[in-house]
């Protein structure tokens, strides 16, 4: 993938950030513990591409990341009815997401994954930083 290796979140500008809106809510579902600034790339294109490490699902709340520039703001509506079709699929034992997910991850995990999008539509806003967790990653790049 052509990219610019120093074009990345910490690089980025006001408006480039405000394109991670997407990247956060589904940090918050998959529950990343390893979003660190140099996961999320930008190709020559513009087209934005995010690097994960399987870091993700656990069953303990272990959100860590670098992209915390959303906290107490509203989640979007057109990301919101997408976490509820995540949600409603989740929901339905033969459906093909679970069925997609279920060599992947156990059930305990597919059943966090399901809570977490519960709690995001009964509380639709980005998640505040909380001096009870770990927030970000380490290293942060």
């Amino acid at each position: 993938m052509n990219h610019e290796p120093d074009h990345q979140y910490f690089t980025f500008s006001a408006e480039e950030k405000q394109r991670l809106k997407p990247t956060a809510a589904f940090d918050v579902l998959i529950n990343n513990a390893d979003r660190k600034g140099g996961h999320v790339l930008v190709g020559q294109d513009g087209h934005y591409w995010l690097i994960d490490h399987g870091v993700c699902f656990h069953v303990d709340d272990k959100l860590r990341t670098v992209i915390w520039d959303f906290a107490g703001e509203p989640v979007p509506a057109e990301l919101l009815a997408a976490i509820q079709r995540v949600r409603e699929a989740l929901e339905v034992e033969d459906s093909p997401l679970r069925a997609a997910l279920k060599p992947l991850l156990n059930r305990q995990e597919i059943r966090r994954l399901a809570e977490r999008a519960r709690s995001l539509l009964e509380h639709p806003v980005y998640p505040f930083l909380t001096g009870q967790q770990r927030p970000y990653p380490w290293p942060p790049v």
